[in-house]
């Protein structure tokens, strides 16, 4: 992914005025920078060349001749990162700062770096440190925003991308943006931004079936109902859509606790897709609020064989309906299952019903 972003390069002319500055002390010191100067200068013309390998080799040799210039540093530096060498490269930028705090484009290319080894913590610190000298750097910018949601920090990201909104007019920026404030647990400003999106594409299936999606986990499954049913109002919808739909529907209904016009749409949609294992877990959920305890069981026992998605929830199902049928063992034994697997609730049934404290 880093290949996106241009490495930052401007400063390896700089070293000739640095060389030149201190050729004035002595002699021999002059004629080591002009051994130096050209071992640099042959690194840049095989990295013209793409010879990396020798680039590198020859900012070894300009490091041992001068190793208290940052330049050196720095351009080794970007020549490892090219060579995807990104924990060296993380060393030598490492060392170009230590030797001179305020080389910037150093900053940049060590956030590079360390975003492609996973730290993205020091990664936001550099390019946010490169990005308080170059606030209007769009590169570093689109960067900042996708190290921010590597690191999962859904406020930067929503920073960055509302700047870059400004600049430009981005096709489907506000449905991200939607997107990035429901992540970030602020509900309102992502149902604002969602109702946004919709006014900008009327007419487009795929907004509004996102919009039908992301208002029923806002749990704004009224709002969510109105666009699933506009769009079944549409003519010519596509199979797939139209089952989508539907199980958005059916999912609303659930949620609404009205469990009989979801099983009819459950029952509608097994009757087209048979092996739909998630499908059959949904279905399983919704006849065990119906009290269909048999049924259920026997769905949701499908549903964990044919491996769904969920199976912490299809177990944790099948365990409230084995308990109403009085398997009781059955019961603990899905549980313990369920618990497992990342259910919390199973541990409050096992610890009732079980005599299990988990």
């Amino acid at each position: 992914m880093f290949c996106k972003y241009q490495l930052r390069m401007k400063w390896k002319r700089h070293i000739l005025f640095i060389i030149l500055a201190t050729s004035v002390f002595c002699v021999s010191h002059t004629v080591v920078a002009q051994t130096a100067e050209l071992w640099l200068q042959k690194g840049m013309d095989a990295e013209d060349k793409g010879d990396l390998k020798y680039a590198q080799e020859c900012y070894n040799q300009a490091i041992k001749l001068e190793p208290a210039l940052p330049t050196f540093w720095y351009n080794r530096g970007a020549v490892r990162i090219k060579q995807k060498q990104y924990s060296l490269a993380v060393v030598d930028l490492n060392k170009c700062i230590s030797l001179d705090t305020g080389f910037r484009d150093a900053y940049f290319n060590r956030a590079l770096a360390l975003w492609q080894t996973k730290n993205y913590q020091f990664a936001l610190s550099d390019i946010t440190h490169y990005l308080q000298k170059n606030p209007t750097q769009m590169e570093a910018r689109e960067m900042r925003y996708m190290i921010a949601l590597d690191a999962e920090d859904w406020d930067l990201a929503i920073e960055d991308l509302r700047w870059k909104m400004k600049q430009h007019f981005t096709d489907g920026a506000t449905m991200l943006l939607a997107g990035l404030y429901e992540k970030a647990g602020r509900n309102a400003e992502a149902a604002t931004y969602l109702e946004k999106a919709v006014s900008e594409k009327p007419s487009d299936i795929t907004v509004q079936l996102e919009a039908a999606a992301m208002l029923q986990r806002l749990a704004n499954y009224q709002r969510s109902m109105e666009f699933l049913n506009r769009i079944l109002l549409e003519e010519a919808i596509p199979d797939e859509t139209k089952s989508e739909v539907l199980h958005l529907k059916a999912d609303n209904y659930f949620f609404m606790k009205e469990y009989s016009p979801a099983a009819d749409i459950y029952t509608t949609l097994l009757q087209i897709d048979t092996g739909n294992a998630n499908l059959l877990a949904d279905y399983g959920h919704c006849l065990l609020q119906q009290e269909k305890f048999t049924e259920a069981d026997l769905i949701l026992s499908r549903a964990l064989k044919m491996k769904n998605m969920t199976p912490a929830y299809a177990y944790l199902g099948r365990g409230m309906a084995r308990l109403k049928l009085g398997k009781g063992e059955d019961a603990c034994a899905d549980w313990e299952k369920s618990f497992k697997l990342g259910e919390k609730a199973a541990g409050k049934y096992l610890n009732i019903y079980c005599n299990k404290k988990e």
